[in-house]
């Protein structure tokens, strides 16, 4: 719901191993590269990583057994293609945007950056007990420590964007009492809302309805009670534990639009239709006190998505370059 997109869909940052001192034939293969973007090498792991993790997806979402079958397998081929291959941009977008506005370039191998990583290691091997359990864990998701710690460093970029932004007030908003200011402009709304998910073989336009049907029941509410009743009752598939800000900006057009479009406590949305389905929304009731509470929370969300849509841009702008070894590859016999 919210605008920002995370670098990668990587759950190694919570739960993955390190290879280390692994020199293993496997491991020189992982680390081949396969082609460059924006100046970086980009390595064979890192495909490998994006390439079985979506194909794990895809079988959740289409059915088990996809990519054993050759006809099924090549039905999915395209649309796994476009997911790695976009997906695999990201980091580089991260690292141009560092590129332009970081007063060092080639930042990722700064040596704080370096330090900060080291940190991350060995309190996921220390989470793991032993680095035995550890390089399981690795292997098991796909990955070796090399992109681990990249994916990492990449990570500690963005923290660093996200000051170097706001270090300039063309680029970010950089002051809690200008952020608050603003925000009482008019540039946040509280809500709650009801949301229906459309998920794998579901009937979106029987979702649509189910929708449209809710709000219905929202407008037909006599008091928050009822409201709130709605609102929690088992058809909404992701619910919140309190009402929420939505603040410019920072969520994707299709729910700001309905939200700012709210004229008063009660007043309920038209259906808002998103990638993962439909939202309706009602206007709480919110105090001063209420923003207060919250500013800071909506203030690191905001500049995060202003961080974002400065790589998202980047992105725009890149592509990557394949060498002979990338060009032969196939991501349908990626193992």
């Amino acid at each position: 719901m919210r605008r920002r997109i995370a670098a990668l869909v990587l759950m190694i940052v919570l739960c993955l191993s390190a290879l280390v001192g692994c020199t293993s034939a496997k491991t020189k293969q992982e680390r081949r590269v396969i082609g460059t973007c924006a100046g970086y090498d980009v390595r064979y792991e890192e495909l490998r990583y994006l390439t079985l993790t979506y194909k794990e997806l895809f079988e959740d979402t289409y059915g088990e057994g996809i990519w054993e079958d050759p006809v099924t397998a090549e039905k999915y081929r395209a649309e796994l293609e476009e997911t790695v291959w976009d997906l695999l941009l990201n980091n580089y977008a991260v690292l141009a945007t560092c590129d332009q506005y970081l007063p060092k370039k080639n930042a990722i191998e700064d040596e704080a950056i370096t330090e900060a990583v080291d940190g991350m290691i060995e309190e996921m091997i220390a989470s793991y007990g032993s680095k035995k359990e550890y390089r399981k864990a690795l292997e098991a998701y796909h990955t070796t420590e090399s992109f681990l710690r990249f994916t990492f460093a990449v990570a500690q970029l963005e923290n660093e964007l996200i000051y170097a932004l706001s270090d300039d007030w063309e680029l970010m908003i950089n002051d809690l009492s200008d952020f608050e200011a603003w925000l009482r402009e008019g540039n946040c709304v509280y809500v709650q809302h009801v949301f229906i998910r459309n998920d794998p073989g579901e009937d979106v336009e029987e979702n649509r309805a189910k929708a449209a049907k809710v709000r219905l029941d929202l407008i037909g509410a006599e008091n928050a009670e009822q409201i709130n009743s709605i609102i929690g009752a088992g058809l909404n598939e992701d619910l919140q534990p309190s009402p929420y800000y939505v603040v410019t900006g920072v969520y994707v057009p299709e729910i700001e639009n309905a939200a700012f479009a709210l004229d008063y406590v009660g007043d309920v949305s038209h259906v808002a239709e998103t990638e993962d389905g439909f939202y309706v929304l009602v206007r709480m009731e919110d105090s001063p006190e209420t923003l207060l509470s919250k500013i800071t929370a909506l203030f690191s969300d905001y500049q995060a998505t202003v961080a974002e849509d400065y790589v998202e841009k980047t992105k725009e702008t890149l592509e990557i370059e394949l060498n002979e070894y990338g060009l032969s590859l196939d991501l349908l016999e990626i193992e």
